[in-house]
């Protein structure tokens, strides 16, 4: 049975401007901002050989990438903030006033700079869904590290000449910018951590050799400090690689940030001895140089298998599903549904088949068109898959007809599920042009209340449509057993 309905629609529905921020807010973003820039560059003073710049300097990364996840964040008062932040823990820790705001003017005009630049890389290189969106990401890294090393020269005495003192500043900067970004950029949410955590300490118990990668890495680090030597930086490159195919973007970004950081921190305190005979600046540039690119191809590497996996994936769930309604299609609700059929003969459940055809529909395309019936297939779809269990199995058939496949339901429970679906399939249809449809479902149902055999999953679907054709003919719109 079909009806139709007409809704109203508003004219002047408009679109809620976003809030203001309260002054309580901008306080609270106001703090964040400062505990970030704060408690960052005491872990990177804490890196600074006496008289020299940080051997690993993290808190202009974290700055621009909280301002780039959270833009709100990089209003005047952030900006404050964060200036703020700096000059505190400089002074805090025995800077003059003049050095502390020479450092503090430098590094804030990279951030802005990378601030900037950001603002032109796509969404999804944001979030390095792309194989060349590190290279974005390198992008902007370069332009914050160029601009903080152009301000940093021009401000400091130069003692090393503007290039030399220029490519320390920018050298620096950037394999900080390189390995911090993808972290900040790529973390979970603060709400999710605790059960991302728990995932990947149940994917570790499952599948303990995921940590071989990391073994293999710590192994060609505890190398690199034995033997030593300028190679000795490149040492833990293949393991790397193993880790950008073995784990997560994110993960992958995590291992790549420590590396980067023990490395520089490691020769800077003699942990490494790279051996090299020139003490100036010009290696000490290199070398920061070397580790920021050699940090781009894992990063690199993990983003080209995350974007793999993510079109095979796409692949799978296209050949498993239907393209209109996006439920099971026939094949892969016949394959799973007999997978379904050896674990609930393993376990000796009971399973319960239904068939579930919409009445009369060939009337809503022939009274409406064809748009208008998609709309009913994709809605009583949608409803249905909301209101099944997780377990179950949900599919269509062809047509206007759909199957569902549940496990550990007796007859009754069955049919008290069947009539919640009838009942709820009944609820009025919206159409994109305002009018509301009203459809009916009529179920067929059958069920084994003794172990399944892997043979009898066809006979049972058979049974339940055959429970749907006398529901077809005693009046549509019920449920039959």
């Amino acid at each position: 049975m079909v009806a139709q309905h007409r809704q109203s629609i508003p004219q002047d529905a408009r679109v809620p401007s976003p809030p203001v921020p309260t002054a309580r807010q901008l306080l609270l973003q106001a703090l964040l901002v400062v505990a970030v820039v704060f408690l960052a560059c005491g872990l990177g003073i804490l890196t600074r050989p006496e008289h020299q710049l940080a051997a690993f300097w993290p808190t202009n990364a974290l700055l621009l990438g909280l301002f780039a996840r959270r833009p709100a964040l990089a209003s005047p008062a952030g900006w404050a903030a964060a200036a703020l932040g700096y000059v505190a823990a400089d002074l805090l820790t025995g800077s003059s006033l003049p050095t502390t705001l020479r450092l503090t003017a430098a590094n804030l005009a990279g951030v802005a700079a990378g601030f900037l630049v950001f603002q032109r890389v796509r969404h999804e290189d944001r979030q390095l869904q792309h194989p060349l969106s590190m290279l974005s990401v390198l992008a902007v890294s370069a332009a914050a590290a160029l601009a903080a090393g152009l301000a940093g020269s021009l401000s400091s005495s130069m003692k090393l000449g503007f290039l030399t003192t220029s490519g320390f500043w920018f050298s620096a900067e950037l394999v900080c910018y390189v390995a911090i970004l993808p972290v900040v950029l790529l973390a979970p949410a603060p709400s999710t951590l605790p059960q991302v955590l728990r995932e990947r300490l149940a994917r570790l118990r499952r599948h303990p050799r995921t940590v071989l990668p990391l073994l293999a890495l710590l192994l060609t680090i505890l190398l690199g400090v034995v033997i030593g030597g300028p190679g000795a930086i490149a040492f833990p490159v293949p393991a790397l690689l193993w880790c950008a195919l073995a784990y997560r973007l994110f993960t992958t970004a995590l291992v790549t940030l420590l590396l980067c950081m023990w490395t520089l921190i490691a020769i800077a305190t003699g942990v490494i001895d790279l051996q090299l005979r020139d003490d100036g600046p010009l290696p000490v540039i290199s070398l920061r140089m070397g580790m920021a690119l050699l940090a781009v191809a894992p990063l690199t590497v993990a983003s080209v298998n995350a974007a793999r996996n993510r079109l095979l994936a796409t692949l799978n769930h296209a050949a498993d599903h239907d393209a209109l309604t996006g439920t099971l299609n026939r094949s892969a609700f016949m394959r799973r549904g007999r997978e379904l059929a050896e674990l609930a003969q393993a376990t000796g459940r009971p399973v319960v088949a239904m068939m579930l055809d919409i009445d009369h529909f060939k009337s809503v395309n022939d009274r409406h068109g064809h748009a208008a019936g998609d709309a009913v297939l994709t809605i009583f779809a949608q409803r249905m898959r909301e209101h099944l269990r997780q377990d179950g199995l949900f599919g269509r058939f062809g047509g206007e007809e759909f199957a569902v496949l549940l496990p550990d339901l007796d007859t009754d429970d069955a049919r008290t599920v069947a009539e919640r679906l009838r009942h709820l399939a009944s609820e009025p249809i919206p159409l994109d042009d305002g009018r509301m449809l009203d459809v009916t479902v009529s179920v067929g149902l059958a069920s084994l209340s003794s172990p399944m055999r892997v043979d009898t999953l066809e006979q049972l679907l058979s049974r339940a449509d055959a429970a749907l054709y006398r529901a077809k003919a005693m009046g549509r719109n019920r449920v039959i057993a």
